[in-house]
């Protein structure tokens, strides 16, 4: 992929995109990163839908922080692209490695979009992502995103009960203050989201 012609450098990201997981080693995936930043769109396209088909091997900060970057500059309408970011999302391991710059990017990435499915990422990863790090600037990503999945959620007693259309998942909520804040950051997101999306409010005429 560091070929002069633009031509080749696609079709070699085609290629290995093709092959998904099996192509997924460290070295591709960081021509693949590379190849975000392409000055051709096309071939700066290829790449993150091929970084998309890598699986959880590819779910790293700087992939994600990629994806972000490059749907960020165009619209959400691109599916494939949209679906790509949403699979790296589902990986505890990846998300976990986020830094702080890619976990804005993503949540405002997020309140943008006008259409994006989050129902593929486990409820339950994304709460233990705050819960085991306790690491406050996941906490407004991770109950945006559970709200918008129309998942229910209470805090009793230290414990974190999920309630999403597979059940009750049960967590551990490490100490009484940890729960006030997490039920706090629901409550806020939960306005922001009614004030964005304002269902059942007439205006007037």
């Amino acid at each position: 992929m560091c070929e002069e012609s633009s031509g080749v450098r696609q079709t070699a990201c085609e290629a290995l995109g093709k092959l998904g997981e099996k192509a997924a080693t460290n070295e591709v995936i960081a021509a693949f990163i590379n190849a975000t930043r392409d000055k051709e769109y096309m071939i700066r396209q290829t790449a993150c839908e091929a970084l998309g088909n890598f699986g959880e091997k590819a779910a790293t900060n700087e992939v994600i922080d990629s994806l972000v970057n490059f749907i960020g500059t165009i619209d959400d309408s691109d599916d494939i692209l949209v679906d790509a970011l949403v699979r790296a999302m589902c990986s505890y391991d990846g998300m976990r490695s986020l830094n702080l710059g890619t976990i804005g990017k993503l949540c405002n990435w997020i309140r943008k979009s006008s259409e994006i499915d989050l129902t593929p990422i486990p409820s339950e990863r994304l709460m233990e992502l705050f819960l085991n790090s306790r690491n406050f600037s996941w906490l407004s990503l991770v109950a945006y995103v559970a709200l918008l999945q129309g998942i229910a959620v209470t805090v009793c007693k230290g414990v974190v009960k999920i309630y999403d259309t597979k059940g009750v998942v049960e967590l551990e909520m490490p100490n009484p203050e940890l729960g006030i804040t997490f039920t706090e950051a629901f409550s806020d997101q939960r306005r922001e989201i009614e004030s964005d999306f304002p269902f059942g409010k007439e205006t007037a005429s």
